[in-house]
């Protein structure tokens, strides 16, 4: 599980070097992208996401905001499992909550969430139709 405090600890040195490889310089991605840092917490994230219950759950939500209700019954999860994995996704951010009188109101922590589920999802549809 993501933990903030890997921010502080883990080494800031670059993991991947590009340049070894591509000397001309034409990388689109930047520098601290590549540090080791970032892959270890990138890597957290993905291991967060190979369960797709998390990943219905988070489908669900890049429709909108959604109660805890909602989302049971949209994704046809048991409500304990659903409130499970919500704390697990609001524990890497990549979802909020915030509380409508007694219900939780939860959505994508930002853009970048739907375009991580969309993404992968466009490319294994691909996928299926290239075979």
């Amino acid at each position: 599980m993501f933990h903030a405090s890997r921010l502080l600890t883990m080494s800031e040195k670059t993991a991947v070097d590009v340049s070894k490889i591509h000397p001309e310089g034409d990388c689109d991605i930047p520098s601290e992208f590549s540090s080791q840092k970032n892959i270890s917490l990138t890597a957290e994230l993905f291991k967060a996401l190979a369960t797709p219950s998390r990943l219905k759950i988070l489908l669900t939500l890049s429709h909108g905001p959604a109660s805890v209700s909602n989302i049971v019954i949209a994704t046809e999860l048991s409500q304990p499992l659903v409130s499970q994995h919500l704390k697990v996704l609001r524990g890497i951010h990549l979802v909020s909550v915030q509380r409508d009188g007694r219900e939780a109101i939860y959505s994508l922590m930002d853009d970048h969430v739907a375009h991580i589920i969309l993404d992968a999802m466009a490319h294994v549809n691909e996928l299926e139709h290239a075979n």
